[in-house]
């Protein structure tokens, strides 16, 4: 019996050798063309958001999004921006003077699979539906975001070109 052990262990360990010793013949293959450049630790999306809900003092809407794992919203950041004109971006939160004495404001809660954003004006009574607006909505892993401090992460084209984002 220690015998037949002994030549199986021998075996196992000769055929490893074997198996690891092998070189393969031939020559190596042209590279392939260059890759675009991009970042798989951060991902972007845009979202139209029109249905609002009311709930006082604030409107609210829920975004859905796979990619706000428990890791980004722990670890990560979650930026979220509002079009505020043609190509222009501004980050949530935001408050936005209507008057003098008057303002909206928008805020963000971010969860795992989920943003609500809240629409409360300054007067605290129900405010006008929002209507339809379209925000972008960035992931962030912590590798990202601790590797870029230098970042305006309050200017979306800053956050668009260091991360290669596409629109």
């Amino acid at each position: 019996m220690k015998t037949t052990r002994t030549l199986i262990v021998m075996a196992a360990f000769a055929g490893s050798i074997m198996l690891n010793s092998c070189a393969k013949d031939g020559a190596v293959g042209p590279a392939g063309p260059a890759g675009t450049n991009g970042n798989a630790n951060v991902q972007s999306s845009t979202f139209t958001v029109s249905n609002w809900t009311y709930s006082a003092p604030s409107y609210y809407s829920d975004i859905s999004w796979g990619a706000l794992t428990t890791d980004i919203i722990n670890n990560g950041a979650v930026l979220v921006y509002v079009s505020t004109g043609t190509s222009v971006w501004s980050q949530l939160p935001l408050t936005l003077y209507t008057s003098s004495a008057y303002s909206s404001s928008l805020e963000v809660v971010s969860s795992t699979g989920n943003i609500r954003i809240l629409w409360t004006d300054s007067d605290l009574t129900q405010p006008n539906n929002p209507g339809a607006n379209t925000f972008k909505v960035v992931a962030i892993a912590a590798s990202q975001r601790l590797a870029n401090p230098n970042i305006n992460y309050d200017d979306y084209n800053q956050v668009k070109a260091a991360f290669h984002l596409k629109d």
